[in-house]
């Protein structure tokens, strides 16, 4: 019979995204990994197989603290397809790395290590403020991924 011992807690994460501190991503949503179906016929049932391989979005949210961080994201996003300019850098110019490592509940072991590469902004949610709230403001990024690799 199978026991957890020491389930893993969802706080136990760091992010680290070129150029932004680990300690602002205050959530982080893991893409989903999904593979499409075929249907191959064989006499009288239908034979299903695996097709292409879809991985999701990934999607963070930090706290919003207007610093160098924050400028950093839109000109990375700016490198994509800026307006002004009138058009967008390749690819390999604007695709990074993402790596996500969960800790033990001793908050300083490794138990899983996951790289996402060929990765950009694809979406920066707007905020919302509201003036009857003491809530923190957060910001969160969506990126497109072109795969992951876990260890």
């Amino acid at each position: 019979m199978a026991r957890v011992q020491n389930p893993r807690k969802e706080f136990n994460f760091q992010i680290t995204i070129g150029g932004i501190n680990p300690f602002l991503c205050q959530e982080v949503k893991l893409p989903d990994i999904e593979f499409d179906m075929t249907e191959h016929g064989d006499t009288n049932y239908d034979v299903k197989t695996a097709g292409r391989k879809k991985i999701g979005m990934l999607q963070v949210t930090k706290i919003f603290d207007s610093t160098s961080i924050d400028l950093e994201i839109r000109q990375w996003a700016d490198q994509i397809q800026n307006t002004l300019t009138g058009g967008g850098a390749n690819p390999s110019d604007y695709k990074r790395s993402i790596l996500v490592e969960e800790f033990a509940s001793d908050g300083v072991t490794v138990v899983s290590t996951t790289e996402y590469e060929g990765v950009w902004p694809q979406k920066i949610n707007g905020r919302t403020l509201n003036r009857r709230s003491s809530d923190n403001t957060t910001q969160s990024i969506e990126f497109c991924v072109d795969e992951e690799f876990e260890s």
